[in-house]
């Protein structure tokens, strides 16, 4: 567990980049795009954590336990936890800087990991290996941690998934009703950032996850597993959450998992 941070930074890929939302002194919320990833990093030097929607802990041999509890844990909203690229596929992508490569990479998850790796991975795996690359060579001062906004949603709700996608109106307006009890300002910063940016860079969906995990920050944070093994570069194989007791009994046996 974790002591929630003064200022914390939520991060979420997308067409156009990277786009960050983090608490201001007035106590709202504003958002930026970056192109890069290091880039969030140096615009945000004295942030207490960096809470991304990226893996981070990347598998060698078998798949992330943090991947499995995740998913058992939202449900059927486990879906949108997919399959991460195994490290051989991170460097892959990294060397080859091309996004055309698939089938390769596909032989290369099926040789590492006994499964088939998804065009929705793949499309993120120069993500992916852009923050690998910079924990590993540059070992940033800032607290860099993976989150899923699903699961941030998830113990915002009593641990109770959101049924509906964010692409439906009820599904929207479900994480908004989340928002409105958790977030202060968040509306204001949501519609400037429909504004300032075309779609084509940053999609509806980017600045809302952006948002959940900004609201992720501000409470204290737990990991899934609880005690999380890290992988070959020593990068915890976690996924960090809210962390936020159910008052629902069936859930106490999972969540010792």
């Amino acid at each position: 567990m974790t002591t929630p941070p003064e200022y914390a930074v939520g991060v979420d890929g997308c067409a156009g980049g990277w786009l960050a939302v983090w608490p201001t002194a007035a106590g709202g919320f504003e958002s930026d795009r970056y192109d890069e990833f290091a880039a969030v990093v140096d615009a945000h030097t004295t942030a207490d954590r960096i809470l991304v929607d990226m893996p981070i802990g990347l598998p060698e041999s078998e798949s992330r336990k943090c991947d499995s509890v995740a998913r058992e844990r939202l449900g059927a909203r486990g879906r949108s936890v997919f399959p991460v690229p195994c490290r051989a596929v991170v460097e892959y992508a990294s060397e080859s800087g091309s996004d055309t490569e698939y089938d390769r990479a596909n032989e290369l998850q099926r040789e590492h990991l006994g499964s088939g790796l998804s065009k929705q991975a793949w499309n993120i795996t120069t993500k992916i290996a852009e923050i690998d690359r910079l924990l590993r060579e540059e070992s940033p001062a800032i607290d860099i941690v993976e989150s899923h906004p699903e699961c941030c949603f998830a113990a915002f709700n009593d641990w109770y998934p959101v049924a509906q996608p964010k692409a439906m109106t009820a599904g929207r307006a479900a994480r908004f009703g989340i928002f409105d009890t958790e977030l202060d300002g968040w509306r204001a910063c949501y519609e400037a950032a429909l504004d300032d940016y075309y779609r084509k860079h940053v999609a509806r969906d980017d600045i809302i996850d952006a948002l959940a995990l900004a609201a992720a920050g501000q409470h204290e944070l737990t990991s899934l597993p609880a005690e999380p093994p890290t992988d070959a570069a020593g990068l915890p194989k976690q996924i960090v959450v809210p962390d936020i007791e159910p008052s629902w009994e069936p859930f106490v046996a999972l969540a010792e998992q």
